[in-house]
């Protein structure tokens, strides 16, 4: 890179950042999906489970701990893991994201393009908002878009020694959040069979160097495999990871379109954009043979993930770099040099509007969570703590404590320990009325009321007792 393109990285990076860390650690992480990996990670600062970190006594095996180690590495300078300290990984993911998608728009067009590209695909709905969460998503779209990236590099898998760094980036996607990082090999496979020419085998050649993945991976797998062993394979390869594929699943026609719908929410607002650029990319494909690559990427991302049974928005977060380059490349050749007024008063107006109304939606979801009365018992530390029906761990995460899931089979066959239990409004109705229980008080969690009870000793048998 020149002194021009350096000067252009640092000043998006510098740009990126300012729009992603302004109100980092704000948000309160409100559901177990955005305080698992916090929990994760303060168990390994606590007890040093790097291996093999633990929700309670339990390892958690569901998802590889790469995440969780970047919230211990980033939370340990400050002495533990806090609301804020949670997402840096995230954020610096997001502005490393920025930086990528740079990178691939200058490397295949131009510098106008790689800034465009840089800039749309930070003002997208779902990089914006999910890098202000815990969760993976984002650091696993990063490392699948640097694979892309040194796809690229490598000309296209011409390259073996750089198609190293593509599996590289692979086999630490999976790290972070399982197999879907391997859809990028899918990505490359497609690209091969479309654009190279001889047999089969030849066109699958960038993928001859894959095993890498395998060997990266494979120490985490051994781990797992000999902590929990027919049952690793069971809950989480069988049912975690390729459950999540279910094609039959999706037979209604509501579920049919959510797929275009949860796509179009999480590239909004430029998404309304991208079938314009993906005919004019189509169109042009013969001269600008590079919007192939693209046009394979977001393709091949959209119809696997459309067809899993499983449904998120953040599940098509790697929809959105690809899109934001077919955007750029759109704007630059259609309306880039007789618009360029338009499109600065447009960028302008977006970011106002991402800031405002992120604050705005910050304020809403924090009032959405009161956990002061699951505090006060916690800190009376007489009684073990549960949950039935409401968010277990951020409980945990927030009172700094165990807090165990009881399941609903345990509520029916009246088999409670005592303790102070957060049952979720909707499911007190389920409640044994055998168990004599004190209201110590009442909260919300993500909107949704619950109540405070505390069983005392010695619990709540009935079912013990009847067969006994």
């Amino acid at each position: 890179m020149d002194r021009h393109d350096t000067r252009s990285a640092l000043g998006l990076a510098a740009g990126a950042a300012l729009l992603l860390f302004f109100d980092a650690g704000t948000r309160v992480l409100a559901t177990n999906d955005e305080a698992r990996f916090a929990v994760l990670a303060r168990d390994i600062l606590d007890h040093g489970t790097w291996l093999l970190p633990r929700l309670g006594d339990t390892p958690y095996l569901n998802k590889p701990p790469l995440m969780a180690w970047l919230i211990a590495l980033v939370s340990w300078p400050l002495g533990g893991v806090t609301q804020g300290t949670a997402v840096w990984p995230s954020l610096a993911a997001a502005v490393g994201l920025v930086l990528t998608t740079w990178w691939v728009g200058r490397r295949l067009w131009d510098q106008a393009v790689g800034l465009t590209a840089g800039f749309l695909v930070l003002t997208t709905h779902a990089v914006f908002t999910q890098a202000r969460t815990s969760m993976p998503d984002v650091v696993l779209c990063l490392a699948m878009t640097a694979a892309m990236a040194a796809y690229v590099a490598s000309d296209f898998g011409m390259r073996p020694s750089t198609m190293r760094l593509c599996y590289l980036f692979l086999a630490l996607g999976f790290l972070v959040k399982g197999p879907a990082a391997l859809l990028g090999l899918v990505v490359i496979a497609v690209h091969g069979l479309l654009t190279r020419e001889g047999t089969w085998w030849r066109r699958l050649a960038p993928l001859r160097g894959a095993l890498l993945i395998v060997l990266v991976i494979g120490a985490w797998w051994l781990v797992a495999m000999r902590s929990r062993g027919s049952e690793f394979v069971q809950d989480t390869v069988v049912i975690d990871w390729l459950e999540w594929f279910d094609p039959s699943a999706r037979v209604r026609m509501r579920s049919l379109l959510w797929p275009f719908a949860a796509a179009l929410e999480a590239g909004l607002p430029w998404s309304v954009l991208l079938p314009i650029a993906i005919v004019a990319a189509i169109r042009a494909r013969r001269r600008l043979a590079d919007v192939t690559f693209l046009l394979t990427w977001l393709g091949v991302i959209f119809a696997v993930v459309a067809l899993s049974s499983q449904q998120r928005v953040r599940y098509y977060l790697p929809l959105c770099p690809a899109a934001a380059l077919l955007v750029a490349v759109w704007y630059h050749r259609v309306l880039g040099a007789r618009r360029a007024v338009l499109g600065w008063v447009t960028a302008a107006a977006v970011t106002v509007a991402f800031v405002a109304g992120q604050v705005r939606d910050n304020a809403r979801h924090n009032a959405a969570t009161q956990l002061d009365a699951v505090g006060a018992v916690a800190a009376r530390g007489d009684l073990p703590l549960f949950a039935f029906g409401a968010p277990n761990l951020v409980a945990a995460f927030y009172v700094d404590r165990p807090v165990a899931a009881i399941d609903a089979k345990s509520v029916r066959d009246v088999r409670l320990p005592p303790g102070y239990f957060v049952v979720d409004q909707r499911a007190l109705s389920r409640w044994p009325e055998a168990c004599s229980t004190e209201q110590m008080g009442s909260g919300t969690a993500n909107g949704r009321p619950f109540a405070v009870l505390r069983l005392a000793p010695p619990g709540c048998f009935q079912l013990a007792r009847s067969n006994g």
